[in-house]
Formats: C-alpha cells, structure tokens, sequence
C-alpha cells in the first residue's frame, strides 16, 4: 500500500512536468527543448511567477481551489488530470506487467527478473508518452513526430526482450489475454507485431484517403503504426475500436454541452491515447464483459 501511494505521488510529479511540456511545446520545434522548459512557471494568464508551494503536484490545486493566487483566474483541469493519470500509471501499470506475463514467472525462482523491470520502464514510459501526446493534441490539434518515433522505438525494444527471454507465446504476452487465439498469428512475435504496425497504418490510412484528410490527420496515422508496433496483433485492433467508442461517446458530450459544433474539428488523438491505455489495463477484463453479452 504504501509503495503504491510512493509510486502515485512520484507519478503525479512526473504529470506536473508534462504538464510544463505540453504547455510549452511548439510545433516544428523539438519535444523536450530544455532551453524552454528550464524557465519558471507563471499563470497563463496574469504571467505571474508561480512560487514552489503553488507547484505541489494536486494538493496545489486542492488548496487554490483550482484559481490563481494572483489573478483568480480559473486554472484548467487539464493539469490535475495528467498528474493523476500519470500517477495511477506509476501505481498500477507494474502488476498489470506481472500479470500479463504471469505464466512464465512460474519458471523463476527468486527476484524479480532484469526484463521484468525493463518491460514494465518501457510501458510506463509509453503510457507517459500518450498522455503528454493527448495534451498537445487536444491544445495543439497535433501530435508531434518525435512522440510517436518514441513509441516506436519502446516497442521494439520490447519485442527484441519478449522475444530473446521466449515471453511470447499462446497464452502469454497480449494484454487481451486468451482471446488473443481468436485472431491467430501467434505462432512468431515479429509476425504478430509487424501485423500490428500494418493493420494500424492501413486501417487510418484508408480513413484518411476516403475522408480525404478530413476524417483524420498523418499524426493519427503515425501514431496508430507506432502503437501497432508497441501492442501487436490483435490488441491494436481491440484498442482502436475503443478509441472510436469513446470518440464517439465524447463528441457526443461535447455536442450536447455545446462546446462543439457538428463541423468542429474534434483532436482524435487523445482518443487513441485512451483506447491503448484501456487495452494495456483493462484488456482482459474488458473482453470478458464483451463475450458475456453472448453467452
């Protein structure tokens, strides 16, 4: 318990530093500039330097009552979300790890093995890279190359370990769990993998052709390949499916609320961002609730 709340509040630290990354980045200029993020933090609004104890990570906003010291100006929400978000990602995304790869942990004896922490520092850092791409989107309506390059290179990181300690196998390595079989391709973890990245950069690719750039944007696309890469077949498949039902969910809050307008363009990103984080926690127990509709 206690190192679950450790590895939250250290969580919500990092939140608080995408936060600053987010709010600063510019497109066309690189990700983590430090020439700019090594500035002090200041409202928004009013430009007033914010002092160390209007920087805690949550209980700053708890106490501010989510305004400005200064200026009173409402502060957005999107700040104490990324700080929880990334702090439930520090707290829980390890033992999903475990148990995702839970079969093969019965051949061990001992600690923890080296690739189990290696494994688990690269699906953090990936879950870490998509709520910071899901800031700029929805601020920006762009999600940058070197995010999604990131990605890509996390994922295949993970297949040269999952592959090189024989992690992958029929009832092991999707986060989907068992019902991974359904879709096959399980026979060779590059194959599957590869099939992922395709099906992903073909799947936005015709969206993105037959809407002709309207439906979707290239970072989209980019980002759908890279996590294809990351998540395999056929959990990319699971994750883009709910990044469209609770796309949809959300566009439809956002009409009802009025906030958007039927012809408002409405940043997909954060979508896909969702639909993966869903998979990488909730995989296996969201298709046990899909297939117990039909019993």
């Amino acid at each position: 318990m206690i190192t679950t709340l450790v590895l939250f509040l250290f969580g919500a630290a990092i939140g608080s530093f995408l936060n600053v990354v987010a709010g600063r980045y510019e497109p066309d200029k690189r990700l983590f500039d430090f020439k700019v993020l090594g500035g002090r933090s200041q409202c928004p609004k009013c430009d007033t330097r914010l002092r160390w104890y209007e920087l805690i990570p949550l209980l700053s906003f708890l106490i501010q009552l989510g305004r400005c010291r200064a200026c009173r100006a409402p502060i957005s929400l999107e700040y104490p979300i990324i700080e929880v978000a990334s702090g439930l990602v520090l707290a829980f995304l390890p033992q999903r790890i475990f148990e995702v790869f839970e079969v093969n942990f019965a051949r061990l004896s001992g600690d923890l093995p080296l690739w189990y922490f290696l494994l688990t520092g690269i699906f953090v850092l990936v879950s870490l890279a998509l709520i910071l791409i899901s800031a700029i989107d929805f601020r920006l309506r762009i999600i940058p190359d070197q995010s999604n390059v990131l990605i890509a290179v996390l994922g295949l990181a993970a297949i040269i370990i999952i592959d090189y300690h024989d992690l992958f196998t029929d009832i092991s390595g999707s986060f989907i769990g068992h019902y991974a079989l359904l879709f096959g391709w399980r026979e060779n973890i590059w194959i599957n993998h590869l099939a992922g990245a395709v099906f992903g950069l073909i799947f936005f690719g015709l969206i993105i052709f037959f809407s002709r750039g309207r439906g979707m944007g290239v970072g989209d696309l980019k980002l759908a390949g890279a996590a294809g890469l990351l998540l395999g077949w056929p959990d990319i498949a699971v994750a883009l499916a709910l990044a469209f039902i609770v796309g949809a969910i959300g566009s439809i809050i956002l009409l009802v609320r009025r906030t958007k307008g039927l012809k408002s363009a409405v940043p997909f990103g954060p979508f896909i961002a969702l639909g993966i984080l869903l998979v990488l926690f909730f995989g296996q127990a969201l298709m046990d609730g899909y297939f117990a509709l039909f019993p």
